[in-house]
């Protein structure tokens, strides 16, 4: 879509878009604390607005049942003073809804520890340590470099002797500029409370020139311009708290918004829908328009969607925002959800950008319709009703027809897991199909069954999203063959048990996995995350109580130039050596 950035980048362009933030750079020495002048401002215009109906609101710690997601960490010291408690207590459920958790953690490593990477098209950013560690985690941070990073987007230290270090956005320090201070610092009172985990920040892998965080100021003194959260006369107490949520916790815009061809955000388009940065998702239209936004659904439907994990007819959350709501909204009390509902329908109707059809759209389709009825039929039904609480319903369905086509694209090419356990999960047939037949199905199921979307896709849209379509599988005897070799002998495991997600491009990865002899017994426990552009997983095992640092080597399993596999291998200590065969093709029922 031309001018909205929701594309793939060419070489050419990333450097001169980088080349750019330079130029501007070195004509822009007098604004080098232009960012801590614009949060302070902020924050005196925002006069300590408190928007918490109280202190001790609750929060759940466990997914809800058959949702999945992270256990939230309960504090290791809770404070004596009974306001530093309440601060404590309020902190956690700021965190939760600010779906912090997720994005600083890894799978099969400490909660808060880091070393996630999110995805641009100019490299990979690495989540940072939040636990207390003074060492590597904010445990050696003051209130006021907490509320400079969070609220201001500004670490601590220096680049290039005389910048400020400037976070890049993928921390959504945009939003967060929304945040009281008073709300940031009980966030910092709850990790504070948590246990410190001495584990070193996984460094940057960005590409020259935007390796250099001195950059980052041509960008915000473009795009960056903080404000408190600007309420409307009239509003209720209920939409206002639902408009700081959306607007600053729980940064909806982030990927609900379009951006530019700088990663900024379009405010034009807000939550008018937009392409997730370097993921085959497109996060839908969630603005009042009763065509292509929320504007049809009743508050039941929206309320059940962020709170109860939606259903199989009206919509239920996948990717992305099943995480979102499986890690966040789901544990907050349902009268903020609710909130968040009031404060949408306030939101001003936006048409969605839907690309007109392409020229052989009617060959298309028809080709789409047969491989439908020969690959997708037998779950989703000739009707395109699915199946009932299980296999989504595809007719009338706005995220199938609503923008771009990049979710059918995305879900074909990877798969994913069930809705709830003990479900069907959808198979990936990026392996099976080819770019062609994945666009011809795409365009036959934004068409059919009163669908409103345009036959849009082609061959190089499927090309493009390929590599950004992340895998998710359950590791079980099935998926994985494993083993451990010491002292010249070896022993298979035949109790597998794990998660493993692997991006597009496979550069970096994230697993977690419980391998057993049987049953159960010896088991050797393994977490972690890809390294050195995917050529090493880095992580900790555990063997007999005892957990020891290892780095894996990993090598990919192709068919037809498709990557269907990944091997893993090497020392684990004392003398061990694991080998591991994870297949990340599923089954195509």
């Amino acid at each position: 879509m031309s001018g909205t950035g929701e594309k793939k980048f060419s070489k050419l362009q990333r450097i001169l878009l980088a080349g750019g933030a330079v130029v501007v750079l070195a004509g822009a020495g007098f604004a080098v604390s232009a960012g801590v002048r614009t949060a302070r401002a902020a924050m005196a215009a925002q006069g300590g607005v408190t928007t918490w109906p109280s202190a001790e609101t609750a929060i759940a710690a466990k997914p809800a049942k058959g949702m999945d997601g992270w256990d939230i960490p309960q504090p290791v010291h809770m404070p004596s003073d009974p306001k530093q408690a309440a601060l404590v207590k309020k902190g956690m459920f700021l965190t939760v809804a600010g779906d912090c958790m997720p994005c600083h953690s890894v799978a099969g490593e400490p909660e808060f520890a880091g070393g996630r990477a999110v995805g641009t098209p100019f490299g990979s950013v690495f989540s940072t340590n939040l636990t207390p560690d003074k060492k590597y985690g904010i445990g050696s941070m003051t209130d006021k470099q907490f509320y400079a990073a969070v609220h201001g987007g500004i670490d601590p230290g220096s680049s290039l002797v005389v910048f400020p270090k400037y976070e890049y956005p993928v921390m959504p320090y945009t939003a967060y500029s929304k945040l009281t201070y008073s709300d940031v610092m009980a966030i910092k009172a709850y990790l504070d409370t948590l246990k410190p985990v001495a584990i070193k920040n996984r460094p940057d892998t960005m590409f020259f020139p935007t390796d250099l965080r001195a950059g980052m100021l041509a960008w915000r003194l473009l795009f960056f311009h903080p404000h408190p959260v600007r309420y409307q006369k009239g509003w209720s107490q209920n939409v206002r708290h639902g408009a700081y949520l959306v607007q600053a916790l729980e940064h909806c815009d982030a990927c609900h918004t379009p951006r530019n061809i700088a990663m900024a955000s379009i405010h034009s388009r807000y939550l008018a829908g937009g392409h997730i940065i370097d993921q085959a998702w497109y996060a839908p239209n969630i603005t009042s328009s009763k065509s292509d936004g929320l504007g049809s659904w009743s508050d039941k439907a929206i309320y059940t969607y962020l709170h109860d994990d939606g259903d199989m007819k009206q919509g239920a959350p996948f990717g992305k925002m099943k995480a979102v709501v499986d890690d966040s909204l789901s544990r907050m009390p349902k009268q903020d959800v609710q909130d968040i509902v009031d404060y949408l329908r306030t939101l001003k109707p936006l048409k969605s950008h839907i690309p007109p059809a392409i020229p052989d759209a009617a060959a298309s389709v028809a080709a789409g319709k047969t491989l439908y009825d020969d690959e997708c039929a037998r779950c989703h039904m000739k009707t395109g009703e699915g199946v009932n609480n299980n296999i989504p319903n595809l007719a009338h369905n706005q995220a199938v027809w609503n923008g771009r086509p990049i979710d059918v694209i995305g879900m074909m090419l990877a798969g994913f897991e069930p809705w709830h356990k003990d479900q069907t999960a959808m198979p990936m047939f990026g392996a099976t199909l080819s770019d062609a037949q994945i666009a011809d199905i795409a365009n036959y199921v934004r068409t059919a069954w009163g669908n409103r979307g345009e036959p849009d896709a082609t061959a190089n849209t499927v090309a493009a999203l390929r590599s950004e379509a992340t895998i998710e599988v359950d590791l079980d005897t099935g998926s994985t063959k494993a083993s451990l070799s010491a002292d010249g002998k070896t022993r298979q495991f035949n109790d597998i048990s794990g998660r493993v997600w692997v991006n597009g491009n496979r550069t970096d990865c994230r697993m977690t996995a419980n391998f057993s002899t049987q049953y159960g017994k010896n088991p050797v426990l393994l977490g972690g995350a890809c390294a050195s552009q995917g050529n090493e997983f880095a992580g900790r095992v555990t063997v007999d109580g005892k957990v020891t640092p290892v780095v894996l080597m990993v090598r990919q399993v192709l068919h037809d130039n498709h990557v269907v596999g990944l091997h893993l291998f090497g020392p684990i200590g004392d003398g061990r050596t694991l080998d591991a065969n994870i297949a990340l093709q599923t089954v195509n029922y």
